[in-house]
């Protein structure tokens, strides 16, 4: 059995800012939880969560940061191995567990706990192919990974989908690999109360512009609505699928609001509750099937009508009576699924009561802590 107050050692190399909500609160759940005594080793290897800029020098520098990271932790991490029982590893948990797998049995932990959120491989070569999956790096990085997880006792993911892809990718074993909801910022996406009827119907998405989110059906659905007077779009953020949005806004720029540059949480989540209608995700790609990506969770918390795809994770989750579903990869049912809802205030309404009901029950913080915790239990 788990000790009532046990010593916790967060090791890792990890961000903790907005851009990684997920390590930043889920931290604070264990260190104010009571259940542990947390300690921390980390050294960052990133200065912000920005990307990397372009140029050979940039990405050099970034590179050097990231093993200097790497060492400065498992050193620190070596003059306290003996007394270290239970770890914690926030993402990106790989590299650190790749360079303790090397480590005789005596100087690991008895118990290791790692996030792994998103696989490398899986984004690199699968998702963006940007390796040949019969090349010989991306060959390398798989059993890298693979290797890596095998030294946890849990690997944490976001969802059972995830997780079952986790275990076929690198043959792990499924009681090796735990779904826990993401932790997120509850301060500022907190429930706010319903917005009263108005004259024009504001529908928002917010996003980093992934072929994931699918982009492009969302502005299809636009292109259809365009002659409705009484809706008007928000799309917030920027990212690979920008040049779509600017080539849209020429046009229909009347009936659109594109903010383009960073928003804190609190920005963000003012925009939400000063919407009607919220976009979630409508990629047609594997891996929409499978995530329940942050903006449903900002959005079911703070309590506002959402549209997303239909995809495994919100059939198999429970979630498809929270959140008003159409098909991936078609703008046409997307349009028409905006139009219904920006024609009934009670059916979103309906919906808004139901997104803050699941956002309780299945992705609160407090759900998560749980769930968590039960993960250092042998």
């Amino acid at each position: 059995m788990l000790a009532m107050i046990e010593r916790l050692l967060v090791l890792g190399v990890h961000l903790k800012s907005e851009g990684y909500p997920n390590v930043l609160y889920r931290l604070q759940s264990l260190a104010n939880s009571g259940t542990f005594d947390v300690s921390e080793i980390n050294h960052p290897m990133w200065r912000t969560a920005s990307r990397v800029r372009p140029g050979l020098r940039a990405k050099l520098g970034a590179l050097c940061r990231a093993v200097w990271a790497h060492l400065v932790v498992v050193t620190r991490y070596l003059l306290h191995a003996r007394s270290v029982r239970r770890v914690y590893l926030p993402y990106p948990a790989v590299f650190v567990l790749f360079a303790l797998s090397y480590l005789p049995r005596r100087l690991l932990p008895e118990w290791i706990v790692a996030d792994a959120f998103i696989s490398l491989y899986d984004t690199i070569v699968v998702d963006r192919k940007l390796l040949a999956a019969s090349s010989l790096l991306a060959r390398a990085l798989r059993w890298m990974e693979a290797r890596s997880y095998r030294l946890a006792n849990r690997i944490v993911v976001d969802t059972p989908q995830n997780a079952a892809h986790l275990c076929s990718m690198f043959d792990l074993p499924s009681a090796q690999v735990v779904a826990i909801p993401l932790s997120t910022n509850e301060t500022e996406f907190t429930l706010t109360a319903p917005l009263q009827p108005k004259p024009v119907c504001t529908v928002l998405f917010v996003g980093t512009l992934i072929p994931l989110h699918g982009i492009a059906f969302i502005l299809d659905a636009i292109t259809r609505l365009a002659h409705r007077q009484d809706i008007v779009f928000r799309l917030v953020g920027d990212g690979q699928e920008s040049a779509k949005i600017a080539a849209l806004i020429e046009t229909l720029g009347h009936r659109m609001v594109w903010i383009n540059n960073w928003q804190s949480s609190a920005q963000l989540a003012d925009e939400i509750a000063n919407a009607d209608i919220c976009l979630g995700i409508f990629g047609e790609g594997n891996k929409t099937q499978r995530v329940c990506p942050f903006k449903l969770y900002a959005y079911a918390a703070i309590g506002r009508a959402t549209i997303t795809g239909d995809t495994q994770w919100l059939r198999e989750s429970g979630a498809a009576e929270a959140f008003a579903s159409v098909p991936v990869g078609n703008g046409l049912a997307l349009a028409a699924r905006i139009e219904m809802l920006a024609d009934s205030p009670e059916a979103r309404a309906a919906l808004a009561i139901g997104c803050r009901a699941f956002y309780e029950s299945k992705l609160g913080n407090d759900v998560a802590l749980i769930q968590l915790i039960d993960c250092f239990r042998p």
